[in-house]
């Protein structure tokens, strides 16, 4: 276990800093709602005669929004911190989520699309606040080990999503009907938001410096 080990990979002490453990789990969480999106209304397209290509060039808007948020997010979180930021975030998966579940009946394009919006949006504003939270509280000589679990509770939280949403993808295909077994996959979309929002309470309100050098016990 790392916890036994004299110099660590990941050291077990730093989720004692309640903003470091905050930004993992807000990345799980805001990773995983983009995921699960992802192949679910790409699968629901596909089931409805879209080809592939145009089902994955359909998620464009979701792009889009995530590219135009994420620079404005880095430029906004050195001044107003990044609980506000993530407060953004958050709302915004919730709205995303919450419009999805108009596909249940029908799939109409102008509601899909507007959820992509929301939750691209919701995915830009999220990145760099969950970056500077995850490092907010730790030495310098940490950061570098706090980004890079970021990072990787991102890509983990990707693959869980994409489990998720197959298994509910193969029990709605036994029932008989895809669209409208997709209700929890849109629900959990609106819950993650809801995450979100409890992980910002953990997040700086504005921008703190970080405490100097400590070595492993300014960790904890």
């Amino acid at each position: 276990m790392e916890s036994r080990r004299a110099v660590p990979l990941v050291e077990p002490a730093l989720f004692r800093v309640v903003s470091f453990t905050a930004a993992i789990l807000g990345a799980i969480i805001v990773f995983v709602a983009f995921s699960t999106t992802l192949l679910l209304t790409t699968t629901l397209l596909q089931q409805e005669g879209w080809s592939p290509l145009a089902a994955g060039a359909a998620t464009l808007p979701m792009a889009a929004a995530a590219t135009a948020c994420a620079p404005l997010s880095g430029h906004l979180v050195s001044r107003v911190g990044a609980r506000p930021l993530l407060l953004i975030a958050g709302g915004c998966l919730i709205v995303g989520g919450a419009l999805l579940t108009s596909l249940v009946a029908d799939t109409r394009l102008p509601l899909l699309f507007a959820a992509y919006v929301a939750i691209g949006a919701g995915i830009g504003f999220a990145n760099a606040p969950i970056t500077n939270t995850a490092i907010d509280g730790l030495p310098p000589d940490r950061a570098g080990v706090a980004s890079a679990m970021a990072s990787t509770a991102r890509q983990v939280a990707t693959a869980v999503g994409i489990a998720l949403a197959g298994s509910l993808i193969a029990s709605a295909r036994d029932s008989g009907g895809l669209a409208g077994s997709l209700l929890p996959g849109w629900v959990w979309v609106a819950a993650c938001g809801v995450g979100v929002l409890l992980c910002a309470l953990a997040a700086p309100s504005e921008r703190a410096p970080r405490p100097g050098p400590s070595g492993r016990s300014g960790a904890g």
